[in-house]
């Protein structure tokens, strides 16, 4: 199994003041328009951060925007994906100095946090795409994608994804889909929800607990 991506979804309330100054203590640069008048919302920010140690091939991207109507209520995204090819953008690299790379960038968030900083556990929305090799976990039947395609009304028509929602959930795991990636190899996504401490070790805990709830529904081939 290799994490291919992680997103959490962060929502939280506080006034603008915190959200600015979470932003500034971060180190997040800018939006574009943030603060004008024709934004009117000057805390809109966001950053990149590249891996630091031995702790993997992704880096993060991350924005704070607020939420639709209401200034006070903000949306922090996280995301976790693969570096693209070729060398890394200065870009990238500029705003990974000024947050310190990641884990540092979620230690200085979970510092900062509106609330008690570095104590209070969030409610996050998270989803993790896995590629999973078929030598070492097959779906269960349930989620099992058709091996052979299947002719209606002169057409041929082959299963490529499946997608079940799961009621109890599987720990944090809501919702799951199998889809074939390659011969020998499924990309199974994962989302649902979350609670866990803002904080430098949160990408390793969210991948560990939603893959828990997703390896129910898979088994030795």
């Amino acid at each position: 199994m290799v994490l291919d991506s992680l997103e959490a979804v962060i929502h939280a309330s506080a006034s603008r003041r915190e959200w600015r100054r979470l932003a500034e203590a971060t180190g997040m640069s800018a939006m574009p328009g943030a603060g004008t008048s024709q934004r009117k919302v000057d805390y809109a920010s966001y950053f990149y951060a590249l891996p630091t140690g031995a702790i993997g091939p992704l880096y993060l991207y991350g924005d704070l925007r607020p939420s639709p109507g209401a200034e006070a209520n903000a949306r922090l995204k996280l995301r976790w994906e693969l570096l693209p090819e070729g060398p890394t953008p200065q870009q990238i690299k500029s705003s990974s100095r000024a947050v310190g790379g990641w884990p540092e960038v979620l230690r200085r968030l979970s510092a900062d946090w509106p609330g008690t900083p570095g104590k209070e556990a969030v409610s996050v929305e998270v989803t993790a795409t896995f590629v999973v090799d078929e030598a070492a976990h097959v779906p269960v039947p349930a989620l099992t994608l058709k091996p052979k395609p299947v002719r209606q009304g002169g057409h041929q028509l082959a299963q490529t994804a499946v997608a079940w929602s799961i009621q109890p959930p599987s720990g944090p795991v809501h919702r799951i889909s199998v889809a074939r990636l390659r011969e020998g190899e499924l990309v199974v996504a994962a989302s649902g929800r979350h609670t866990l401490p803002l904080g430098p070790d949160m990408a390793a805990a969210l991948e560990g607990a939603v893959w828990q709830g997703v390896d129910t529904f898979l088994r030795a081939p």
